[in-house]
């Protein structure tokens, strides 16, 4: 682009070694309504509501802006950090989560909630991780890795609609 730093020098952070793009869909069986609202109520308590090992810390900077500090253990006794700013637009059903700490800095995801009848919804998901460390990936190993992460966010997606709507349904 004219006028820019090329491969991130303005940042003075090298390239990306690896930009996966990847999406996928998850149907609920709860209203668009009440699933944004569910999808959106971030509590420090996330983590270990959906049987996960790490820890949360939720700042709201105003009525549609949070961020969320997450930490959770990794192999050889490590724990991992990430900072997530999330944008959130309520009007459209949609959500923007940009990492802004950690080893995926710069990766942003998008969600939108969309009706699928009265009684039902749909999530659409567009993802785009970046990585830094390690060689950088040939696009045959960049396909592989967008393929392996739209497997792992799109099981943990049908796991949490399990969640949603046994929630849900209590009420």
């Amino acid at each position: 682009m004219e006028g820019s730093t090329a491969q991130g020098e303005a940042l003075g952070t090298a390239p990306a070694t690896a930009a996966a793009e990847y999406s996928f869909r998850q149907r609920f069986r709860v209203s668009a309504p009440a699933a944004f609202r569910w999808c959106i109520d971030y509590v420090p308590y996330d983590w270990s509501s959906s049987g996960g090992r790490g820890s949360r810390k939720v700042v709201w900077l105003s009525k549609r802006t949070v961020v969320l500090d997450d930490e959770f253990p990794a192999s050889n006794d490590r724990r991992i950090r990430k900072v997530k700013l999330v944008q959130i637009y309520p009007e459209k059903k949609h959500w923007v989560s940009t990492h802004i700490v950690g080893p995926n800095h710069y990766s942003q995801f998008r969600y939108t909630i969309l009706p699928d009848g009265a009684k039902a919804s749909v999530l659409l998901f567009e993802g785009r991780d970046l990585r830094w460390s390690g060689e950088a990936l040939s696009p045959t190993a960049n396909r592989q890795l967008s393929a392996r992460l739209r497997h792992e966010d799109s099981a943990e997606w049908k796991k949490l609609a399990v969640e949603m709507e046994r929630d849900l349904a209590d009420r």
